[in-house]
């Protein structure tokens, strides 16, 4: 499963890694998420945590005003060559994808998820904004 979010966008997709995590069920699991600064990723010290303790969670921030500092995150916007390296960090191919953000940023998430070859009804999206 490949979850994309942008700053509050996270939250519906944070309910999603806890339910996933709470159920035991071994689906993996990728979430970029689209922040500002380190200072400003919601949920940063718990998703720190699920990514150390979940082997079948990966993270990737994508920090908009600084550098980042870890080697699996980025210092840019999203666009569908970053969509694809999170992706490409599951052990499978995602079945689905679920964004929310901005409309905007969907329609860039949305788009990067079909060029990665999902179909148009396993993307699901949350927009906000505009």
């Amino acid at each position: 499963m490949l979850l994309i979010g942008a700053g509050s966008g996270v939250v519906p997709l944070m309910a999603m890694i806890r339910y996933r995590k709470a159920s035991g069920e071994p689906v993996p699991v990728a979430l970029l998420l689209s922040s500002r600064t380190w200072g400003d990723v919601p949920f940063r010290d718990e998703l720190l945590e699920l990514e150390r303790s979940l082997p079948d969670f990966a993270l990737a921030l994508a920090l908009t005003r600084e550098p980042a500092t870890r080697r699996t995150d980025f210092s840019r916007r999203i666009d569908g060559r970053m969509v694809a390296d999170v992706a490409g960090r599951l052990p499978v191919s995602p079945g689905c994808a679920f964004v929310c953000g901005s409309n905007a940023f969907v329609d860039i998430a949305a788009d990067a998820a079909l060029a990665l070859g999902l179909e148009a009804g396993a993307i699901k999206t949350e927009r906000y904004g505009t």
